[in-house]
């Protein structure tokens, strides 16, 4: 592990891999404006992303769950000059403020405005996350250039295949969020037909999904791999198809073409941050976005509809540009 730099900007990583994700670009434009050395901190499965790469210059992984007071210790303890926390969460800027840390820069949830020295709002803000998060760096460089495409490279080497490939990432948090397996298992065998090999991906918790799907014709990844190789996978695919989930925000922090699919939230803020990333949901469909987890309209319409002839569609004009 990199020695930990002291007056560093440190950035609160969140635990979850799609948030984390979402931290990348405001790694990289931090690089552009030049703040100096970065420490990235949180938990040991998200900061683990950036360990050993270009976004920063140290990572700190938690030890269990830190409270305030233990984050403040660290804070004073490496003299942080500057403290920046997305996640919506109030211990982050509680702690810096106990650190007497100068810049505290985070959002206004959870009451965690009261302790920035600059804030803005999230939920009731519009436009895309990342642009959220843009307007309240902002607020601190008025003259900050626009938020850039991560164009993460793990720069790790894995065993890819000899042809073209997709990566799939069926499983999701919320039930609500998940395109059936059916669908895709109907999806992996065009592609097959198509001459693509065809990786499922996903985390142990979600090892049946990701069977079913694969089945004997695809490459079948479920848990085998760490976030890093998982990111390797995604950004040398031709094209990469998910939920609304952490795997789809990782794959297009890595500049592949990623094709999420929304039923009960919404593509319009919460779309993957890239370059070649699109949303896609069924229009019509009155209960959607509910924003709940589970669904109780019955049939599940507003992800059974969106039908695997459509996807394929969409997937293949992303794989052409």
């Amino acid at each position: 592990m990199a020695v930990i730099p002291d007056h560093a900007t440190w950035v609160r990583f969140p635990r979850f891999v799609g948030d984390a994700a979402m931290q990348l670009p405001v790694l990289r434009l931090l690089r552009e404006i030049g703040v100096g050395p970065i420490v990235v901190w949180g938990p040991k499965l998200t900061v683990g992303l950036v360990e050993d790469t270009w976004f920063c210059d140290a990572v700190l992984p938690d030890e269990g769950k830190p409270g305030p007071l233990a984050m403040a210790r660290i804070l004073r303890r490496y003299q942080a000059a500057r403290s920046i926390h997305f996640p919506k969460s109030l211990r982050p800027a509680l702690a810096a403020w106990l650190a007497r840390v100068p810049e505290r820069i985070g959002v206004d949830e959870s009451l965690a405005g009261l302790f920035n020295t600059h804030s803005g709002p999230f939920w009731n803000a519009e436009g895309r996350f990342l642009l959220r998060y843009h307007a309240v760096l902002a607020r601190r460089w008025p003259d900050l250039p626009p938020m850039p495409y991560a164009d993460f490279d793990p720069a790790i080497t894995i065993a890819r295949p000899r042809e073209r490939y997709l990566c799939l990432m069926p499983g999701s948090t919320w039930p609500s969020k998940a395109w059936p397996e059916d669908h895709y298992r109907v999806l992996l065998l065009k592609a097959r037909a198509e001459g693509f090999a065809v990786a499922v991906l996903g985390s142990p918790g979600e090892a049946t999904t990701c069977a079913t799907v694969a089945g004997a014709e695809g490459i079948n990844l479920c848990g085998k791999t760490t976030l890093k190789e998982a990111a390797a996978w995604m950004r040398g695919a031709a094209a990469v198809l998910g939920n609304d989930s952490g795997l789809s925000h990782l794959a297009a922090a890595c500049g592949a073409p990623v094709l999420a699919l929304y039923g009960a939230t919404d593509p319009g803020g919460s779309t993957p941050w890239g370059p070649r990333s699109r949303g896609l949901r069924k229009e019509g469909i009155a209960c959607a976005p509910c924003f709940k987890p589970d669904c109780f309209t019955p049939g599940h319409p507003c992800l059974v509809g969106i039908g695997p002839d459509q996807v394929w569609t969409e997937l293949r004009s992303l794989i052409s540009v």
